[in-house]
């Protein structure tokens, strides 16, 4: 497995979880265009200026497993059904986008659901996905994805911590 080293770009301070590949998207991340996280292109923001411009995903927590990793998506990339924050939901995104989809909840809505559309962290186990509550199926997928539980046949979905880059002392 690739090991983060000197010569990587430099990074902000912390560390969050990334693809398993990320190592196949570093011409993008040579190119300037690429996060210096993920690699991935798309919802960057460049940092500095000159030499110093550092290109990068905001690091965010998954709204209902609470994986860091790279604000690039409105999906959370380790459990599959958690939303990132600062998204709009929604073809007109407003205050019921955002609401919980069971009758007379008014909670934030942070995760995708079946039946119900949206569930709120009280409802996550009412929700069902396969006769199985929604709390379970986020939990195995953020483990499958974490721990790289159920082998290479899964590695498609595996995530890696990554660790921020150490600067030189000059």
């Amino acid at each position: 497995m690739p090991v983060q080293d000197d010569s990587s770009p430099p990074r902000s301070p912390g560390g969050r979880w990334v693809p398993y590949d990320y190592p196949n998207w570093y011409h993008l991340v040579r190119d300037g265009v690429g996060c210096v996280w993920c690699g991935r292109a798309g919802n960057v923001s460049r940092h500095h200026e000159g030499e110093t411009a550092v290109v990068m995903h905001n690091a965010a927590a998954c709204l209902a497993c609470g994986t860091v990793q790279c604000n690039s998506d409105s999906e959370c990339a380790a459990c599959f059904y958690g939303w990132m924050p600062g998204w709009s939901r929604g073809l007109y995104p407003d205050a019921l986008a955002r609401q919980c989809g069971y009758k007379r909840c008014t909670n934030d809505a942070i995760a995708k659901a079946q039946r119900v559309g949206r569930v709120c962290k009280e409802h996550l186990s009412q929700s069902k996905v396969n006769g199985r509550p929604l709390s379970e199926v986020i939990e195995e997928n953020r483990r499958r994805s974490l721990d790289h539980e159920g082998g290479s046949r899964w590695q498609w979905q595996w995530m890696v911590w990554r660790k921020p880059a150490q600067t030189a002392e000059v």
